[in-house]
């Protein structure tokens, strides 16, 4: 006697959740799950460039040991050492160099056609941009705190209040995702890498025509009012003021929280705008 035959497995029978391990998707990702996904995949792109923090952290030498024994015998600051005044400027202006290779980075994504592949899937346009955001932010605190440790190697000290360090970094942090939308907005509308490594050179003037290098004082009266309130000041005298303490607030023309919270406003406004500019660039890729 046969023994009874199985029955035969028909064409349109569904295996049930989970008899192969792998269960389908309810829906489209949630828009935290497609920033923390791009966020990773940008982050080890990042990684995976080495020359980015290489050069960032060559430039950083270079322009710190320049500042500090070449220019730097030229320069007077009253109150405190050139190096104690130059490495908190240094640091906060020279995120606006490196967020140069972010910028390019985001241009090559847009002219291999990723972003394409991106808005063909149902997922947010900006949390796409949001998790971009977040690494190069991330990348561009790796190279803040790189370039602090070379300011302490070259003389830097701190002499601030005890929890003055833990202030500039949330600071930088901040400041860094706002760096991060202007130079993702200019990656997004150069159309290629050379032309956003171009624009991004734009930046510079606005470093040198702050606090960051010099005392604003030091300037034409007509430059002054510029480099007073443009938004790198007020981020620049606020990492003066937490690392540097009471020695260098005193020639601030106004205390230290007022370039705090300036700086907070500043970071808001530009993310904002920025974020909204790019992803009306996003879209129209």
């Amino acid at each position: 006697m046969s023994a009874p035959s199985e029955p035969a497995a028909t064409p349109n029978a569904v295996a049930e959740p989970g008899a192969a391990g792998i269960r389908p998707p309810d829906g489209p990702p949630s828009r935290a799950t497609t920033v923390q996904a791009v966020a990773v995949r940008s982050f080890y792109k990042l990684l995976r460039s080495p020359q980015f923090l290489g050069i960032a952290i060559v430039q950083s030498l270079v322009f710190l040991f320049m500042f500090r024994y070449v220019i730097g015998g030229a320069i007077g600051v009253p109150g405190v050492e050139y190096v104690d005044f130059l490495v908190p400027g240094f640091v906060v202006a020279g995120l606006l160099f490196a967020a140069g290779g972010p910028s390019v980075g985001t241009a090559e994504d847009a002219e291999s056609g990723l972003f394409d592949r991106f808005k063909s899937l149902p997922i947010h346009d900006g949390a796409t941009l949001v998790g971009r955001l977040l690494a190069d932010s991330a990348m561009l605190v790796v190279v803040a705190v790189v370039t602090l440790a070379i300011g302490f190697a070259f003389g830097f000290r701190l002499s601030g209040p005890p929890l003055g360090l833990l202030g500039a970094l949330g600071l930088i942090v901040v400041y860094a995702f706002a760096v991060s939308t202007l130079f993702q907005l200019l990656g997004l509308v150069a159309g290629g890498g050379q032309a956003a490594q171009g624009l991004s050179i734009l930046a510079v003037p606005f470093s040198f025509i702050s606090s960051a290098f010099v005392p604003v004082e030091s300037m034409p009266s007509w430059l002054q009012w510029l480099a007073e309130w443009q938004p790198l000041t007020f981020m620049v005298n606020s990492w003066r003021g937490l690392l540097v303490g009471d020695a260098i607030i005193e020639t601030f023309d106004h205390d230290l929280t007022f370039y705090v919270v300036g700086s907070l406003v500043w970071c808001v406004v530009i993310a904002v705008v920025g974020l909204g500019l790019s992803l009306r660039a996003y879209r129209k890729e």
